[in-house]
């Protein structure tokens, strides 16, 4: 019985560290809830904040910015967020660099047109400074989705 219940303690701590994040995956993950947040809010000096000065961010209908397109998008209200929820994130380190996918379910307001979408978003994250930042990302549309 002693084995038994070691060898189960041995699988549970096995288990346990093989689904604990990094302390990088951590940070990036706070970094895109931060994100997720200042999108919401349009609140310009965190979008600046969480984003490199090398960003490419592209939509899914075929529209890429820069960083000061995508923070002015936000701030002016031509592309707003009234709800963004992030499902199925994976994250990815390889050194400073990050991959991050998920998918987003999202209400917007573009100007008086609301519209629901759910998309898919591949990230690149850098840690630049010692700070992970939102450097590239790709939206698509999710099969079975409008066009």
């Amino acid at each position: 019985m002693k084995r038994l219940i070691g060898t189960l303690l041995i699988c549970f701590v096995f288990a346990g560290s093989a689904f604990a994040q990094s302390a990088d995956e951590k940070a990036i993950a706070s970094q895109i809830e931060t994100l997720r947040k200042a999108m919401i809010a349009g609140d310009k000096a965190s979008l600046n904040d969480v984003t490199s000065d090398q960003l490419s961010y592209g939509h899914s209908f075929d529209m890429v910015q820069n960083k000061a397109q995508f923070i002015d998008g936000l701030a002016t209200g031509k592309f707003a967020f009234t709800k963004i929820d992030i499902k199925d994130q994976k994250i990815c380190v390889d050194g400073n660099t990050a991959i991050v996918r998920h998918k987003i379910f999202a209400d917007t307001n573009d100007k008086g047109k609301t519209m629901t979408i759910a998309l898919g978003a591949l990230e690149v994250w850098k840690k630049i400074n010692n700070k992970w930042l939102l450097y590239a990302r790709q939206g698509y549309k999710l099969p079975n989705q409008p066009k």
